[in-house]
């Protein structure tokens, strides 16, 4: 049975409950009228004894099922109920298992890109880190090639050596003119 067949069941054996003990008290009303005639009259007094006792037997006997009735409903309902809650707890258990894993697992991928992705970071900051070191040592280079070229004596000494090499090109060329043609060129003038 279900909680609310259950349910209706109670409301419908209270409102019997409430409904046949106002149909006994106008039932014993009425009982009652009958027998204060008849025990006016002088009649009978056991007959009226014996009408009362009836009518409270039936009473509760009646009371007695009904009882007996709501207390099995009573009971079916707490087992089911029980039995309800278990399966419920249960199943919300199981779901909640099920969420955790999947959040463990999900929590465990992000980590391992954050990971990866952290290496990767590494990788391209330590690049950078020997560019940049490159890029510094170019920089000195190219500041110190400056500075020699910028200096007194940088440009005296390259006068000289520009100096020498003319003078060495001059000396090879008419030496070579001379030999091949033969010939003695006097340079002293020049």
């Amino acid at each position: 049975m279900s909680l609310k067949s259950r349910t209706l069941i109670l409301v419908i054996l209270i409102s019997s409950i409430s409904f046949i003990s106002l149909s006994q008290d106008r039932n014993n009303k009425k009982g009652n009228a009958l027998l204060d005639k008849v025990s006016s009259q002088g009649k009978n007094e056991n007959l009226s004894s014996i009408l009362v006792d009836g009518k409270d037997g039936i009473l509760e006997t009646q009371i007695d099922k009904l009882l007996k009735e709501l207390q099995k409903i009573n009971k079916d309902f707490e087992t089911n109920f029980s039995n309800s809650v278990d399966v419920l707890l249960k199943e919300n258990k199981n779901y909640l298992d099920q969420l955790e894993n999947e959040y463990r697992s999900k929590l465990k991928d992000e980590h391992q890109k954050i990971s990866e992705l952290k290496k990767s970071v590494d990788d391209i900051l330590k690049i950078k880190d020997l560019e940049l070191r490159i890029v510094d040592r170019k920089i000195d280079e190219i500041n110190k090639n400056l500075k020699n070229l910028s200096s007194d004596e940088f440009i005296k000494t390259f006068k000289k050596e520009l100096k020498k090499e003319l003078e060495n090109f001059k000396k090879s060329t008419i030496e070579s003119f001379e030999e091949q043609l033969n010939i003695k060129v006097d340079t002293t003038k020049n």
